[in-house]
């Protein structure tokens, strides 16, 4: 199996390459770099090439990932149509709402298999809170995905390369919100940091209503405390505290604290890397088996975003 991977930065090297080379059913890994003068590649299975030659290339592909600045995924997905019937696409698909409700966008769905990758929804602590979404009675949620401030040079910071703490934290938070719906959401107030110092926004929250008796919020942020979390609360008193929800090292215990009000408990769940359960996934299952990978759920997600930035604009 040969993947192309598109971009070769911090992320993809700390890791998209090193869940993929662990995966042994793919044996050619082709990176794509705009700087290959000083390129290392990792792995005996990687091969550093051109970003914009491998573009133009004929060369056929398994699946195809995307993992550039968000400003760039538009363009990538269109000119990598021709080359693979599978595009993962790191979040956001793209930082053009146009573009994402628009026909060709649709039209590529359609045709292809197109997947924005959330591996958070593939790690094995999310079938515990499913479940317990399920079977508890949930009726109060609290999430927040917030990171301190990245070097000065990130694209975060540059609005015209798709930078800002929405499309970036943002999206965890919000995808979750859709995630445990099962009928409705309704917004019921946004709000957004805009920063004096950078030309993007620096976090933000929202309040939902899911399902008529689920209330919701969720927060994100840049250049705050680091805050990783999903809480979950019923009407019987118990809470579940769920750490590291959305981004998890490889080497952290993930687990659920559950308090109520005679005792507490710790219900374990272990170390994984859900970068490798993703990309694992995909290559097992038909992406079309993913019910967040559907067109429908995407634009459902994207409403949402399209909501929130109505507040910003």
């Amino acid at each position: 199996m040969k993947v192309l991977v598109l971009g070769n930065g911090a992320h993809v090297k700390k890791r998209v390459l090193p869940a993929l080379n662990n995966i042994k059913s793919i044996e050619n890994i082709i990176i794509g770099d705009r700087n290959t003068k000083n390129a290392i590649k990792i792995d005996s299975k990687n091969e550093i090439r051109n970003f914009n030659d491998e573009l133009k290339s004929s060369e056929k592909y398994n699946f195809v990932i995307i993992a550039t600045p968000p400003y760039d995924h538009k363009s990538s997905l269109i000119k990598v149509s021709d080359k693979t019937e599978n595009i993962l696409v790191e979040k956001p698909i793209s930082n053009d709402i146009n573009f994402i409700f628009g026909e060709n966008l649709r039209e590529l769905k359609n045709e292809k298999n197109v997947f924005e990758t959330l591996m958070y929804l593939h790690h094995p602590l999310w079938s515990y809170v499913k479940d317990l979404i399920n079977k508890k009675n949930i009726q109060k949620v609290f999430s927040e995905f917030s990171v301190p401030h990245l070097p000065e040079n990130s694209f975060r910071y540059k609005k015209e390369l798709g930078g800002g703490s929405l499309f970036d934290q943002g999206i965890y938070p919000i995808s979750l919100a859709q995630e445990i719906s099962n009928s409705s959401q309704v917004l019921n107030s946004v709000e957004i940091h805009q920063s004096r110092e950078y030309e993007v926004d620096l976090g933000g929250s929202i309040d939902l209503t899911i399902d008529e008796n689920i209330s919701y919020i969720g927060k994100w942020g840049l250049g705050q405390e680091y805050k990783n979390y999903l809480k979950l609360e019923n009407s019987d008193g118990e809470s579940f505290q769920i750490d590291f929800i959305f981004s998890k090292p490889n080497e952290t215990f993930t687990k659920i604290d559950v308090k109520n009000s005679k005792n507490s408990q710790v219900i374990e769940v272990g170390k994984y890397d859900q970068f490798q359960i993703m990309y694992q996934d995909v290559i097992e299952k038909n992406i079309s088996k993913f019910k967040y990978t559907n067109y429908e759920n995407l634009l459902k997600r994207y409403s949402l975003v399209r909501d929130v930035l109505k507040v910003v604009n």
